[in-house]
């Protein structure tokens, strides 16, 4: 009886012992990773498309802002003020003036081969302010869209500054008022920034104007040429 009861223990045994190791050979089987399996991440393309137009946008923009610094420190430098002077909203007037900067000048000129005074003024207002005035000088001091003053310490950017170059007209020079007593024209060292304050320009000085958007007429169809 007991030799029974031992041999039926020990069949036992062995058969608990071999469900443990099974189950713990399969937890281990079943923990290893599969060596040709692999985890694929899908993209969406429409998602990837607006990412990429956002990160170009985003590089588009601080190109734009590091150029428009290095034209704010080189104008800056020439009018003898602070870079921070030249405010966003000139920079349009400025990137026209880079774009036209040593011109040569041509009486009756109108392109970059060659342009005088007025038609620059011509060009700039109508290409940067929206605004149209004749042709000449004298005729831009006349119109009815310019309003004339004197006091050069009224001077403000944009205002136009009015010239006699030549004996027996009133007018015969116009150039644009910039900051700190400079001013951008075409004369005979072409399209260049110049100084009020010098001798030979304020010896030639004749008076101010403003534009009066209010009687302007607005102009889109300037050539680019």
């Amino acid at each position: 009886m007991n030799y029974k009861f031992s041999l039926i223990i020990l069949i036992s045994t062995l058969l608990l012992s071999g469900c443990f190791l099974s189950k713990k050979g399969s937890k281990t089987a079943s923990s290893k990773e599969d060596p040709y399996s692999s985890i694929i991440y899908v993209t969406d393309p429409k998602q990837d498309s607006i990412a990429k137009a956002r990160a170009a946008q985003q590089h588009k923009r601080e190109l734009l802002f590091h150029e428009d610094s290095l034209l704010k420190a080189k104008y800056a430098r020439n009018m003898q003020i602070p870079p921070d002077s030249i405010r966003d909203v000139s920079l349009p007037l400025y990137r026209f003036i880079d774009n036209w900067i040593y011109t040569p000048y041509l009486w009756g000129g109108t392109t970059r081969k060659g342009i005088d005074c007025s038609a620059f003024v011509q060009r700039l207002l109508a290409e940067v302010y929206d605004v149209e005035v004749p042709r000449t000088s004298i005729q831009q001091y006349l119109t009815r869209n310019v309003i004339p003053f004197r006091g050069l310490d009224r001077l403000e950017e944009g205002d136009l500054i009015f010239f006699k170059t030549i004996d027996g007209n009133p007018i015969t020079h116009v150039g644009l008022y910039l900051k700190n007593g400079y001013f951008i024209n075409s004369a005979s060292k072409g399209v260049t920034i110049a100084n009020l304050r010098s001798a030979y320009w304020a010896s030639k000085y004749v008076s101010c104007g403003r534009i009066n958007l209010a009687k302007s007429t607005r102009i889109r169809n300037v050539s680019k040429n």
